[in-house]
């Protein structure tokens, strides 16, 4: 146990005698820190002198970030009188090692500030799941293309059969929402929305709802694909006219309450989520060393 004892003391005692024996940087003023660097680097071989370049440069964002946090405190003092600061008195090994606690400091708090994220967005996600699996009542059964008049020309129409899969009578109000658009433009042929009132509408399960859209303009952008075709044609695959078709129930009561689909896409929370989660698990394998940092003159 003595033994114990003595050897951590004389191991204490190596290791402030060393210390003590460093060069240290005198900070007072931006000509001292100068000539205290030239003499630090005097006693440090090639790869020490890039180490502590990057430590210089790491506790100069110290003392940005200083700055911006403690404002009052620094009031009147410039970044470099900061940085001034923080180096003053101290050696080599201690200027690498207070650079490395910042990083690993600044590396816990943003691996907190993500997964604060990463939280509130997957709770985002779960609850749009939530309201969409509410509105998923309807399927489209059937698709059929027709011809129509228009204003004296005949135009093709898109006639839709939207089945009710609920498994209760829908009483209560509901909207739908229509979107048709070309898939390689994304340029909207049809933006709709259809309302069936409660004291007008009462929906049994099976039953359909027969929205239709005018396709005048989708045949004008392109006319190629709708000259000489023989209508009606069922069931058409719509991307083999350049088509994209979305329905959805966008809103409805239910006890009481008006429920109403999210304008974000699930696909963009799931882009965003990714991301953040990869920078989250770049940030936990990072040990927040100088040998991670590059070092270069941009």
């Amino acid at each position: 146990m003595k033994y114990n004892i003595l050897k951590a003391s004389l191991f204490a005692l190596f290791v402030l005698i060393i210390t003590s024996c460093q060069e240290k940087f005198n900070s007072k003023s931006e000509k001292d820190f100068k000539i205290s660097k030239e003499k630090v680097e005097k006693k440090l071989n090639a790869d020490e002198k890039i180490k502590l370049e990057k430590a210089i440069r790491v506790i100069a964002l110290k003392a940005m970030m200083l700055k911006w946090d403690e404002s009052n405190k620094y009031k009147g003092k410039s970044f470099n009188d900061i940085a001034l600061e923080l180096l003053d008195g101290l050696s080599y090994s201690s200027v690498t090692d207070l650079a490395e606690d910042f990083l690993q400091e600044r590396n816990k708090k943003e691996a907190e500030k993500l997964s604060t994220e990463i939280n509130k967005l997957e709770k985002k996600r779960t609850a749009i799941l939530s309201i969409q699996k509410q509105l998923n009542l309807f399927k489209i059964e059937s698709l059929e293309l027709n011809e129509t008049d228009w204003f004296g020309e005949m135009s093709p129409r898109l006639e839709i059969k939207y089945k009710y899969i609920g498994k209760a009578d829908l009483k209560s109000p509901f909207e739908i929402s229509i979107e048709l658009k070309e898939i390689n433009t994304k340029h909207a042929i049809s933006i709709q929305s259809h309302g069936y009132e409660k004291e007008d509408y009462v929906l049994k399960t099976g039953e359909s709802v027969y929205p239709t859209i005018i396709l005048e303009e989708a045949k004008e952008r392109n006319p190629h694909i709708w000259n000489n075709l023989k209508y009606p044609i069922k069931n058409p695959k719509l991307s083999d006219y350049n088509l994209d078709l979305k329905t959805y129930v966008s809103s409805i009561y239910a006890n009481g309450k008006k429920i109403i689909m999210p304008k974000i896409d699930l696909k963009d929370i799931e882009t965003e989520l990714k991301d953040l989660q990869s920078e989250y698990n770049k940030i936990l394998k990072s040990e927040g060393t100088l040998d991670e940092l590059e070092l270069t003159d941009k």
